[in-house]
């Protein structure tokens, strides 16, 4: 096996382009991490065949893979159009009306009736992720908006709408999540992804629904509103991990400002030890072509710079003619630039909620990497807590985790730098050590001779014990 694992996660998005068994083996073999469920599309029997063959493919590949289960959100659609796509010319007049209609290039409607009361004349409209712009001419009141088409194009059925300049009070929890929310804490998922989140009120209203519908479910909460930019100290504190969306937030603000804003929520999440998720058009020429272009491999490599847990890919997956060559396109570019970075950079020092034993022994464990040959970490852990803080610290060598429960160690595969094992919790501080360095061995991270260090807590298997440190050599006898 290739010692070297790859310490930022790939997301892949699940549709029909690799919903098949054998498909989603191919890319769990290629590369998956976590594979994401988008609830903006197909029906519940799809999202179960999905989730039923993503299990199997757990099962028979032997390790562990999370599901996220990504809500819709309040998200703004263009109705049905006549045909499936009508082309908007620039110059003309379009007019967007409260009523369903089949649309045509003179009147369409959206899922929003309300739209038509929350845009004044002088804002823009935006379609299709903002590749064509309307401009509000006229309002009739509780009827109708016309629209003068400023950058035109083929508009198809169900293409987003954005309305950057108006000022919407609609909930990131619609009635359809509520009702999706309720179906998903019943099955089998490990982490629930909110749309449109505006505030830490939003997470924590999911929370309570989640909690009253008997799941336990981590929450991610999607940054994709420059409301959300402005609240994000508190949405990063409320959720349990976040994701930048980055076409709806490099719609609804300046281009230019989604790459700092990037950057400053990726470094503000790893100081909170929470994970972060790059998504959104990362390999989006390979959606049809086999190669990406040189700017979006960039990209790649700028969010593993960026130390983000995760990168994402969705239409590259779930609708694209090249999904395992897409996959394997972000696992190479992941590799050469992980690379890079263990040649030029250390380990990181956090501030992560933990307890004081458990962040004094993360601080041992940097100390001894800095000062000793060390192939790799083992920690055996009940909660996942203790690998999530040796996760924020960006370590440069693998971190393997051990954890007797099955929903701590498929969470854990989205922990940067983080490769989990499911094994029962051992009776004495010597069996951890034998576990440790099986699993590390096993993995290809270390040979007989080489040292590792293991973390674990007595009594063994009990949530927030952490408090025993040994340097192991691989090989040695134990007494």
């Amino acid at each position: 096996m290739d010692a070297m694992v790859i310490r930022t996660k790939i997301v892949a998005t699940v549709g029909p382009a690799c919903g098949s068994r054998d498909k989603l083996r191919e890319l769990a073999e290629a590369g998956v991490d976590v594979f994401r469920v988008n609830f903006s599309h197909g029906d519940e029997a799809q999202r179960e065949a999905f989730l039923r063959d993503i299990r199997l493919v757990e099962a028979e590949l032997g390790g562990p893979l999370a599901v996220i289960a990504d809500l819709c959100g309040p998200k703004i659609r263009v109705g049905p159009v006549r045909g499936g796509g009508v082309l908007l010319a620039a110059g003309q007049q379009v007019t967007i009306q409260r009523q369903p209609i089949e649309g045509t290039p003179q009147r369409i409607s959206t899922t929003l009736e309300e739209l038509i009361d929350c845009v004044a004349p002088g804002q823009a409209i935006l379609l299709d992720d903002g590749k064509m712009r309307l401009e509000v001419t006229a309002v009739r009141p509780g009827e109708e908006v016309v629209c003068r088409v400023v950058r035109g194009g083929v508009l198809g059925s169900g293409k987003g709408v954005n309305l950057p300049q108006a000022s919407l009070s609609l909930s990131a929890l619609t009635a359809k999540d509520r009702r999706d929310a309720a179906w998903i804490a019943q099955r089998d998922f490990d982490y629930v992804a909110l749309s449109f989140v505006r505030c830490a009120d939003d997470v924590r209203r999911l929370r309570e629904l989640l909690e009253a519908s008997g799941g336990g479910l981590q929450i991610i909460a999607k940054i994709e509103k420059p409301q959300a930019v402005e609240d994000i100290e508190a949405i990063v504190d409320a959720a349990d991990a976040v994701m930048i969306a980055r076409g709806d937030l490099g719609v609804e603000m300046d281009l230019p400002a989604v790459p700092v804003t990037q950057k400053r929520i990726a470094a503000l999440a790893q100081r909170a030890g929470k994970p972060c998720i790059i998504a959104t058009q990362m390999l989006e020429s390979m959606t049809h072509s086999p190669a990406p272009t040189r700017a979006e491999v960039s990209d790649v490599a700028n969010a593993v710079l960026d130390h983000a847990d995760a990168v994402m890919l969705s239409g590259e997956t779930a609708v694209g003619e090249f999904p395992v060559e897409a996959v394997r396109m972000m696992d190479a570019t992941v590799r050469q630039i992980q690379g890079y970075h263990d040649a030029t950079a250390g380990a990181v020092r956090v501030a992560c909620p933990a307890s004081r034993t458990t962040a004094a022994l993360a601080a041992a464990v940097r100390e001894v990497i800095a000062s000793e040959a060390v192939a790799a970490v083992a920690v055996f852990t009940a909660s996942g807590q203790t690998a999530r803080v040796l996760s924020r610290s960006r370590l440069p060598v693998p971190i393997v985790a051990i954890s007797p429960r099955r929903e701590v160690v498929r969470r854990m595969c989205l922990y940067y730098g983080v490769a989990a094992r499911q094994a029962p919790a051992p009776e004495h501080t010597r069996d951890v050590l034998a576990l440790a360095e099986r699993f590390a061995v096993e993995a290809g991270l270390t040979r007989p001779g080489e040292k590792i260090v293991v973390l674990s807590g007595r009594p063994i298997g009990t949530p927030g014990t952490t408090n025993t440190l040994v340097v192991h050599t691989v090989g040695a006898v134990m007494r």
